[in-house]
């Protein structure tokens, strides 16, 4: 009845935590108690639970973890570089278009110097292109501060969530002594070192206490 009731208990938290971000599902192990001998013969004394396993596999989760964090970069990098796009846009519109315009007018003067005309198209053009210029160095300064605030909030988040692996850590550690795994917590450690390397690049170590080391960027 323990070993029925054991399985149905692990059954019932998988179901509940079917849409929980980085849980496994979790399986109960079950071995034959030892039978007991009589006159008549051994008599089985029914089964044993041995321990809830979290279907789990180390090499592939850091190889999860890996693609996780590459396709966050190749995100940040395509937001930013749209962002950067968006600054020099192509046809009339771009600081191209109004350099080779301003360039022209040049040619236009040295064919015909004595064109007063030809002379102010050139002021004009000029203030063009100035004006282009401090647009575009203007929506830089913009973008290079928004960098600058988000990976200060990125540092932020990642200092909080490696407190947190600390935390889980510590109890994991706690709980070596025992024959059984922590299997909630090393899931929640695990999804705490995916979050940390969709900001930055990480690489973990696992330690002989069940711990596991976080290094960033290999340093």
């Amino acid at each position: 009845m323990f070993a029925n009731y054991a399985s149905m208990q692990t059954t019932g938290h998988n179901i509940a935590n079917a849409q929980t971000p980085g849980y496994s599902r979790q399986t109960v192990e079950l071995a034959t108690s030892g039978g007991q001998q009589t006159g008549a013969g051994f008599y089985g004394k029914g089964v044993d639970v041995v321990t809830v396993r979290r279907a789990s596999d180390a090499f592939l989760t850091s190889q999860a973890q890996a693609a996780s964090s590459m396709a966050a970069m190749d995100d940040a990098r395509s937001t930013n570089l749209q962002q950067l796009e968006a600054v020099f846009p192509p046809g009339d519109a771009g600081v191209g278009a109004a350099v080779g315009t301003f360039m022209n007018a040049f040619v236009d003067l040295a064919n015909n110097p004595s064109d007063s005309s030809a002379r102010q198209v050139i002021l004009s053009n000029a203030a063009e292109v100035a004006d282009r210029f401090a647009t575009a160095g203007g929506q830089l300064d913009r973008l290079q501060n928004g960098v600058t605030a988000d990976l200060r909030n990125s540092v932020a988040q990642v200092n909080q969530m490696a407190r947190q692996v600390a935390s889980l850590n510590a109890s994991i550690a706690g709980l070596r002594g025992t024959t059984n795994s922590p299997n909630d917590l090393l899931d929640q450690r695990d999804q705490l070192v995916k979050q940390i390397g969709n900001l930055v690049k990480v690489s973990t170590i696992a330690a002989s206490d069940g711990t596991m080391g976080v290094f960033i960027a290999g340093g």
